[in-house]
């Protein structure tokens, strides 16, 4: 029976006489003696749940039957010191009708008083040979995720956990055939992992388990969570066969889980040309896309790298008078920047400004201020002005940001005054970095380089509300790196600043902790390259080492600034070891690789010497077992980059008094 705009509708099912004895078969193996018991039971239950939910006491008692006894008290007693061992066992020595009493007085019991002990019991009676009611046991554990889910994420009892034992309670061995609790079903579901979830699956057709449409959107969803493609379709195709009125395949909760398995959409060339391999599938089940669902398909295409494609998509929208929104406008404005397309983008941000709604969306905003970080700041053009550059950047962010954390990081004066008419709001995080990187980059005297990181550290290390998130990626500390690379002044801090981002993770009182990242490969790379960059082959060496000591995998970017060091030096022998050490690693010479080799004077030399290397072998030159050699203790790793900084100061140190 199904309800419909208020109206009622029935639904008829026929099963054989194997099913009915399936589903006998199930139920002998429960203690169930009584449907009145079991009601009288869950409207118990339920009043229990809404007092908790309401913060009230419940307005009328426990039933005397479900009331505990002197022999629950002492059954708790064995579950509070030993419920694997002793409580097992004593358990095991009742008679079916007396675990159905016990279970039923107990379960109320300890779901008011001790959800930790609660989940125990649940997982020892449901291992018992007369197990709870499947119904009974979802209802429970239905209410212990409602109020304790947070607080039982770190239970363990021996080898289970939480959701280990959530699926021993609500195991498909346990699911009635004809009648079966929905909501069991799904909160199994959600904790399954890939293989339960299929067994579950086949278990459910096998048997012919009854499942709603809404059950088998979960499976749907959570089979779209594995990126199980296929099973994602066959469970579409049976929710589309069952014709359920809320749920018919062009209905709201059907297409947004079509959305989602959009996202795992792909190209696909075969013999009827190039084509998405999901989309398809959904137009011939009879999904008709709508502009939700479009976005992703939209999205989809400019990730195929074809452009073409993605705006033959947009021109399907628009002819279907498919209305863009900010999803629309986020897809196209990051295609766009991603290609350089700078005439594309002003146009996009022209046909955005008029609508005010979308010109102030937060998605939106940040990737129109992306924008023109990208196309202005991140590499400034030599006749451009870098301070009006900047001071451009900075009215773009007064529209919608509030200024003070560029005062207090000294960006900005303490008596600058904005433009009127900004939203005034706390920045995100992007909008801060953006503008700081706009800095950073506008302005490269180091003085105040110097002096913006000194008190961005500060602030990090305080939890600064609006600064400390910064520090959650490796971004901002790029960005110092960046400008600190190309000065010699700017030595002493790069190496400071990696250390920094090493330093474990503190907090003070009223100060909340901070997640800090550690360095990255390009972090390593840019202190690389500021060695490499102010001639310090010997520190720049050693940079080298740890990164390959504590298994920082070379990408190209790294490769070519250890290959860039080497051409500078005419160091012949040491770029042809690191090209073929490069290529070991799977990578080839790019058009960056060839720019540095541009540097040498002989360059056959170095051919000659790749020839030599590739006679050989084995050698060091292809030896990449330092890259995988296992992480050191922290104090080592610290200790690294102190004897990195004294290196490379001290060979910076005498250059300088060569010099004079």
């Amino acid at each position: 029976m199904t309800v419909s705009d208020g109206e009622l509708s029935y639904r008829t099912r026929f099963v054989d006489q194997s099913t009915r004895d399936l589903e006998n078969e199930i139920m002998a193996r429960t203690w169930f003696d009584s449907g009145l018991d079991v009601r009288r039971w869950r409207a118990a239950l339920t009043e229990i749940f809404k007092a908790k939910h309401f913060a009230r006491d419940a307005r009328r008692g426990l039933p005397e039957q479900f009331k505990p006894n002197g022999e629950d008290a002492k059954l708790r007693g064995l579950l509070e010191t030993d419920g694997q061992g002793q409580f097992r066992e004593a358990w095991e020595g009742l008679d079916k009708k007396s675990k159905a009493g016990h279970w039923k007085r107990m379960s109320l019991w300890l779901l008011q008083d001790s959800p930790e002990l609660a989940l125990e019991f649940f997982l020892v009676t449901s291992q018992s040979a007369h197990r709870p009611v499947f119904l009974m046991m979802a209802d429970c554990l239905s209410f212990l995720r409602a109020f304790y889910d947070d607080r039982l994420k770190q239970w363990e009892r021996g080898t289970h956990t939480y959701d280990s034992a959530l699926q021993t309670c609500l195991d498909p061995s346990n699911w009635p055939i004809i009648v079966v609790s929905q909501k069991g079903v799904r909160q199994y579901l959600m904790v399954a992992d890939r293989d339960r979830l299929h067994a579950a699956y086949d278990h459910v057709i096998d048997k012919n388990v009854y499942v709603t449409a809404e059950t088998y959107l979960c499976f749907m969803r959570r089979f779209t969570d594995f990126e199980d493609v296929d099973k994602a379709l066959d469970v579409l195709e049976r929710i589309r066969r069952l014709s359920q009125h809320e749920f018919l395949i062009d209905s709201a909760a059907v297409m947004h889980h079509c959305c989602k398995l959009l996202t795992l959409d792909s190209v696909i060339d075969d013999s009827n040309g190039r084509n998405f391999r999901i989309l398809p599938s959904l137009l011939q089940m009879g999904v008709r896309p709508d502009r939700d669902m479009m976005n992703v398909v939209l999205r989809n295409a400019f990730r195929t790298g074809d452009p073409q494609l993605g705006l033959d998509m947009l021109n399907f929208m628009r002819n279907q008078n498919m209305k863009p929104d900010s999803y629309t406008y986020l897809t196209l404005l990051t295609d766009a920047v991603s290609r350089g397309d700078r005439h594309l983008v002003d146009s996009l941000i022209e046909e955005i400004e008029p609508q005010e709604e979308m010109s102030k969306n937060p998605w939106i905003a940040n990737k129109t201020f992306h924008a023109h970080f990208v196309f202005t700041a991140k590499n400034i053009e030599e006749d451009a002005d870098p301070s009006a550059t900047f001071y451009s950047l900075l009215n773009l962010y007064t529209k919608f940001h509030d200024i003070t954390p560029l005062k207090e990081l000294t960006i900005l004066p303490p008596e600058y005054t904005p433009p009127p008419g900004g939203a005034n709001e706390p920045p995100s995080v992007i909008a801060l970095y953006l503008i700081i990187a706009s800095y950073l980059r506008c302005h490269k005297r180091m003085p105040h380089v110097l002096r913006i990181y000194k008190y961005f550290h500060s602030m990090v290390l305080r939890g600064h509300e609006i600064i400390a998130p910064l520090a959650a990626t490796d971004h901002t500390y790029n960005e110092f790196l960046v400008a600190f690379r190309k000065d010699p002044q700017g030595i002493r801090p790069s190496v400071r600043l990696v250390e920094d981002m090493l330093q474990p993770t503190t907090h003070s009182d009223g100060v909340l902790p901070m997640t800090r990242a550690k360095p990255t490969v390009r972090t390593w790379t840019l202190l690389l390259s500021s060695f490499t960059y102010n001639r310090q082959p010997m520190a720049a060496e050693r940079v080298k080492d740890m990164m390959a000591k504590y298994g920082v995998e070379f990408n190209m970017v790294t490769w070519n600034t250890i290959i860039s060091g080497y051409a500078n030096a005419q160091n012949v022998p040491e770029v042809a070891k690191a090209i073929k050490a490069m290529e070991a690693q799977g990578l080839s010479i790019d058009a960056y690789t060839m720019k540095s080799l541009r540097y040498l004077h002989d360059p056959e030399q170095l051919w000659e010497v790749v020839k030599e290397l590739d006679e050989l072998s084995a050698g060091p030159a292809t030896d990449l077992s330092s890259v995988a050699a296992p992480l050191h203790d922290h104090e080592e790793y610290l200790s690294g980059a102190d004897d990195l900084l004294d290196q490379g100061l001290r060979r910076l140190q005498e250059s300088q008094a060569t010099k004079l």
